[in-house]
């Protein structure tokens, strides 16, 4: 128990002392200024957008639980997704809040571990998704404007993704091994959403729209503050931060995500000042959706699912 304090401790320090160094490091007063002369229509409409890209990701969500055997109504989904927002921004990386998820879908009875990879093929596609919108905007528009090293880690990264979403039932008849390890966690076969091709190309296509807003979600705020870079641009940034974000070195990615902001608007020569404030700005709408997640959690009787099975 101390331990994983200890971790969490750690590691949220570790985001702290990343804001810390980005506060003493950009001018304060034009990070006040941009944030004081951004145009609130825009990011409402950027928040907007935002929870609407939630909702169609739990419809995404549901039906990759479906074929598991989680038959809810759609409400419970959303629930679901947006009380995993909540406790996001208490847990390491940019999606802690998924262990709650597994969680509530399971409920008192199913396997937790079936949940579990109903949210891990969410994330996976999703992850295929924004990989993809990155390559393509690094192959068309910034082959020359950015390092050799960038260009080739996102192109390599894209490369592995499709080709483990491609070759998965191959693999399991080449490894038997990983049958029976489905099997041991209930989940009877790794490839169940292989069997439906047509469900397959529908979530990915959602993966695509999902991620579609969020990148447009991030070039309203930049709108708001007056960042001038081709949309283009955020297609490249947006993934980018994403995956830095969720690995699990500070609580709900803090620092990490606003770090990257400043860091990628900078190779794009946009000054740090407007980087930190657009990261700020992405910050308050996560704020803002994962408090609506609270709402849910604490105004409804979802808490009594985790409390039983946790007993």
């Amino acid at each position: 128990m101390r331990s994983r304090f200890a971790k969490t401790l750690l590691k949220l320090s570790f985001g702290a002392i990343i804001l810390v160094v980005i506060i003493l490091k950009v001018p304060r007063e034009s990070v006040l200024l941009s944030l004081k002369e951004a145009r609130p229509p825009f990011f409402l409409l950027a928040l907007g957008i935002y929870l609407g890209g939630q909702v169609l990701s739990a419809y995404k969500w549901r039906l990759l639980a479906e074929p598991l055997g989680f038959h809810r109504p759609f409400k419970d989904f959303v629930a679901f997704y947006f009380i995993g927002m909540f406790f996001n921004l208490f847990m390491l990386g940019s999606i802690g809040g998924d262990v709650y998820r597994a969680a509530l879908l399971a409920g008192t009875e199913k396997s937790r571990m079936r949940s579990a990879y109903s949210i891990l093929a969410e994330r996976y596609t999703g992850g295929v998704a924004l990989l993809s919108f990155c390559a393509l905007s690094v192959t068309l528009f910034f082959r020359d404007s950015l390092p050799l090293s960038l260009r080739t880690s996102v192109l390599g990264g894209l490369i592995l993704g499709w080709i483990l979403l491609l070759t998965l039932p191959g693999l399991v008849r080449a490894f038997p091994w990983l049958g029976k390890l489905a099997r041991k966690v209930k989940l009877e076969d790794f490839t169940i959403y292989w069997e439906r091709p047509k469900r397959g190309l529908w979530v990915l296509g959602l993966s695509f729209c999902f991620h579609t807003i969020n990148i447009l979600t991030v070039a309203l705020l930049g709108t708001a503050l007056g960042i001038k870079v081709p949309l283009a641009a955020y297609f490249f940034i947006v993934p980018v931060v994403d995956i830095i974000s969720t690995l699990p070195l500070s609580i709900s990615g803090l620092g990490l995500r606003e770090g990257g902001y400043v860091f990628m608007f900078k190779l794009l020569g946009i000054e740090a000042a407007k980087g930190f404030a657009c990261g700020l700005l992405v910050l308050a709408v996560v704020l803002i959706s994962g408090l609506m997640g609270a709402i849910v959690y604490f105004l409804s009787d979802y808490p009594v699912v985790l409390r039983r099975k946790r007993g």
